[in-house]
């Protein structure tokens, strides 16, 4: 067994890594969903209660469609922070989010793994897998309380006192009011519970029970579980939408998170005694890793949990708290070179305008020309923010619109057969569409039907 690196080592390779990740959270234009998301927080801000159905899209606005904003919390922090701080606020809150998810990972890898050579190869492998979700997303919060329920499961394992987890009940109730997906903390209490090791089974059990009711504790209380069951049975749309597609199998994500999980298997296989909370949570990992690409850094994880063979090099309580410490200084360090231009270009509007169709908005803005409105799936969280008073006909909220609904959208925007029977298109009176796809193509060629009313390089707009 080697030993660890000395301390300034340690420090120099923890803020490399960290670098390396937090280049990737330097984007300047939001992402996507973030606009629908602001939106989401302004009505709750505004109105003091939550929704429940859809207040901005045409389909719930005329259908009544019921609708749960299960990232509600979420949403008003990043709604205050925009009201507050505009898009430079958005943008060092997204430097907050990226710290507490990485902050927590890195720790967790190096308990695990040791502050060993290997310890330092895992962790370059977990940085590859949450390099990519360097966005203002909630799912930062999930990342991090996976990783910190999957850490307090170990040491409740490992003959800790489950009184000392009961924290994790208030980091439920707080986790089921910003991000779905905390499902993922149900299965590690629940294989804890299964496969308690050193534990007292009906202690563990009481910690999982109480952790699970929690997650009740929120606007819509048991209903908010039916968002999780929508979301599941989207199985059309993963091959539509990338962040829930399944991973590219050749790239340099994949090729980490397979990496890692070949180790957390061959660890386990060669341990005399198996260990069915870590077949489990290897399982699991494996099971969403290859479902869809934003899950791979939960194949990652539970790999790296696995990996406990080094255990005399593990992290002291100093190494973790340097971890946390180190990995926050490098991400403000980041951030700040980066506001002083030195990085790259730090002009957001420049970077949503390139993204998004700015000016054809303004066009819509000044000019008022009658709705409705039809949309593609990209721009409508954008749409929904910059344009209130026109709903929007599709946005990133794929469980409110279903398979048959964003199908539809999809064929029309690519001018399939029969694309002109899709009734939420034939009841529009203005289309704001992107410049190459096809169907602008067939709309310029029908002048007596539709009037290029306003054209850019992004965008056109036809009435």
């Amino acid at each position: 067994m080697k030993s660890a690196f000395p301390f300034g080592v340690f420090l120099t390779v923890l803020a490399c890594v960290t670098g390396f990740v937090a280049l990737n959270s330097l984007h300047s234009a939001l992402d996507n969903d973030t606009w629908w998301h602001l939106r989401i927080g302004k009505f709750v801000c505004e109105t003091g209660t939550v929704p429940e159905t859809d207040p901005i899209s045409r389909h719930g606005i005329d259908n009544r469609v019921p609708w749960r904003a299960y990232s509600w919390l979420h949403e008003v922090i990043l709604y205050q922070t925009h009201k507050h701080g505009g898009v430079t606020g958005l943008m060092w809150l997204k430097t907050l989010f990226t710290i507490l998810s990485t902050a927590t990972v890195f720790a967790f890898v190096l308990r695990q793994a040791g502050t060993t050579l290997f310890g330092f190869l895992a962790l370059a492998g977990m940085s590859m897998l949450i390099y990519p979700m360097g966005t203002e997303r909630p799912w930062h919060i999930t990342i991090a309380f996976t990783t910190l329920t999957l850490w307090k499961a170990i040491h409740i394992r490992e003959g800790e006192p489950v009184w000392r987890s009961w924290w994790l009940i208030p980091l439920f109730i707080f986790w089921a009011n910003t991000h779905i997906q905390f499902v993922l903390g149900w299965g590690i209490l629940g294989l804890a519970f299964l496969f308690p090791g050193k534990a007292n089974r009906w202690h563990a059990g009481c910690l999982t029970a109480a952790c699970i009711a929690a997650t009740v504790v929120n606007p819509y209380h048991i209903w908010l579980f039916q968002v999780i069951w929508e979301y599941a049975t989207q199985n059309t749309l993963r091959a539509l939408v990338q962040e829930l597609s399944p991973p590219d199998r050749n790239s340099r994500f994949t090729i980490s998170m397979a990496l890692l999980m070949s180790c957390g298997y061959a660890q386990w296989f060669s341990r005399r005694m198996w260990d069915g909370f870590e077949l489990g949570i290897l399982l699991a990992g494996t099971y969403f890793a290859s479902k869809m690409f934003r899950d791979l850094w939960f194949g990652g994880l539970v790999a790296v949990a696995v990996l406990h063979t080094v255990r005399q090099a593990t992290a002291t309580t100093k190494q973790l708290w340097a971890t946390v410490g180190t990995v926050a200084i490098t991400y403000l360090i980041v951030r700040s070179i980066f506001c002083l231009g030195l990085l790259r270009s730090n002009d957001y509007a420049a970077a949503n305008e390139k993204r998004y169709p700015v000016k054809a908005v303004e066009f819509i803005r000044e000019h008022r020309p009658p709705g409705p409105l039809y949309n593609d799936f990209d721009w409508g969280g954008y749409l929904s923010w910059e344009l209130p008073d026109y709903p929007v006909s599709v946005d990133g909220r794929t469980n409110l619109y279903g398979n048959t609904m964003l199908l539809e959208s999809w064929d029309t925007w690519l001018a399939k057969d029969g694309w002109e029977s899709n009734a939420m298109f034939q009841r529009s009176n203005v289309v704001l569409s992107e410049k190459e796809v096809p169907l602008a193509k067939k709309l310029i060629e029908m002048p007596d039907r539709w009037k290029v009313a306003y054209e850019d390089d992004t965008a056109y707009v036809f009435i």
